[in-house]
Formats: C-alpha cells, structure tokens, sequence
C-alpha cells in the first residue's frame, strides 16, 4: 500500500499538473490543428521546462547544497523558496504562451492556478498544506471548464475526481500530511482554478441582460 502511494505522489506531481491539463486539452479538443506545427512544439517545450525541469532542478540544487533536508520537501519552511521559484517560471511560462500562443483562456485559466499556489505558500508560512492535494484540485477544476466550455465526456470529471481522491489518501497513508491539510490544499487549488468560469459565466450573462434590453 506505501509503495502505491508513492507512486501515485510521483505520477500525479504537482509539477506534472500543468502538462496534464494541456494533454487533456489537446486529446479533447481540436487545438492541434488550430496552432501550426512549430506553435505546438513550442507548447510543450515551455510547459516541460518551465513547469516541470526548472522547479525539480530547484529542488535538486537546494538538495545538493544542503539547504533542503530532502527531495519530498518534507519539513514544511524549506518549501518556501521552492514555491517562489515554481511560481515565478510559471508566470514566465504563462507570458509567453500568452505572448506567442493564441491559447488566452487557458493562460487565464493558469495565473489563477499559479495565485493558488501562492496562497498555498502563504498558508504553508504556519500551517503544512498539501500542494499535491491544490494540485488535483487545479485538475479537476480543469475538467469542470473543460465540461462547461467544451461539453468533454463526463468520464474526464469523474477520472480526475478519483485521481484526486487517491493521491490525497496517498498523502494520509504517507504521513505527509492530514486529511484536514489534504482537504484544505484541494479546496484552494479547487476553489481558484473555478473562478475564470465565474468570471466568464458573468460576463456572458451580462452581455444577454444588455443585449435584451
């Protein structure tokens, strides 16, 4: 049972979310063939290393000079400059698709991920929230826009739902964190990736109450 939570901890990283929810946009939708060629290598190129070879190779480097006591980040002040550096590639990542990509929701989508991350930071300063528990909160709030904007199968939800539920047991089961911390970090990351479809639902409604007037 402990070496299928780790497992679980390593594939469903909160590194990997972001390439995740790309995958998912990619294999539900026809944005391949919107994009040319070069735009979808360069996708992938920045999401894979800004999101997922910059933060490990953080990591790794604290690990090796001694200023984290190890690679899970298990004492709760040695996350801090982890997430400062996850956050700032993130938010050049989000540039420069934003720059380059026509892909604007989704780069929305991503700042708020990336502002609950932040508060997940903030909260860490006193209190050990799980960031893989914010992370399967982000996915599944993916998958709910996704369903909204896109009508994607309802199995994408019910999949990443169950994800979710595996991976913050996992984190029980590994003594990483509680239920109350796991519950915590997957409300926010939940709660935060919800908002860019309140704001759209709001403008949408807006504009059918001016255009019916």
């Amino acid at each position: 049972m402990t070496k299928a939570a780790k497992i679980l901890s390593i594939i469903f990283h909160p590194v990997f979310v972001t390439l995740y929810c790309m995958v998912t946009l990619y294999i539900t939708t026809d944005i391949a063939e919107t994009l040319s060629t070069v735009d979808n290598i360069l996708v992938f190129s920045l999401i894979i290393s800004f999101t997922i070879i910059v933060p490990c190779l953080a990591i790794w480097i604290l690990y090796t000079r001694g200023k984290i006591s190890d690679l899970n980040l298990s004492v709760r002040h040695e996350r801090t400059p982890i997430y400062l550096i996850s956050m700032t590639s993130a938010l050049v990542c989000a540039y420069l698709m934003f720059a380059f990509l026509d892909i604007y929701f989704f780069v929305f989508f991503w700042v708020f991920a990336i502002l609950s991350v932040a508060l997940t930071a903030l909260v860490n300063l006193w209190w050990k929230i799980s960031i893989h528990s914010c992370g399967m909160g982000i996915l599944c709030s993916f998958m709910v826009l996704m369903s909204m904007l896109y009508s994607i199968d309802i199995l994408w939800l019910c999949g990443s739902l169950f994800v979710a539920g595996a991976v913050m047991t996992s984190r029980c089961l590994l003594g990483a964190h509680t239920v109350e911390q796991t519950l915590t970090g997957f409300g926010v990351g939940l709660g935060f990736g919800l908002i860019p479809l309140g704001l759209l639902l709001c403008v949408i409604n807006n504009f059918l109450t001016f255009a019916a007037c």
